[in-house]
């Protein structure tokens, strides 16, 4: 089903440049792309020290 979706033309500009950049041979390909690459995990998401030993707490953390 075919759908029609209203952008400003700055934003076709960019889906155009970014067509051409990544070669794709639709608009709805570079979204797809574009959604994809959102939904993926950044390096920053785990962490700047990936081999820091999990955090455990103590059983006793507080004072009384």
């Amino acid at each position: 089903m075919a759908t029609t979706i209203r952008v400003s033309k700055e934003l076709l500009q960019e889906l155009e440049r970014l067509k051409k950049e990544t070669m794709t041979k639709s608009y709805e390909e570079v979204i797809k792309k574009l959604i994809r690459e959102a939904k993926r995990l950044k390096k920053s998401h785990f962490g700047s020290l990936p081999k820091l030993k999990e955090f455990r707490r103590e059983e006793i953390d507080r004072f009384d």
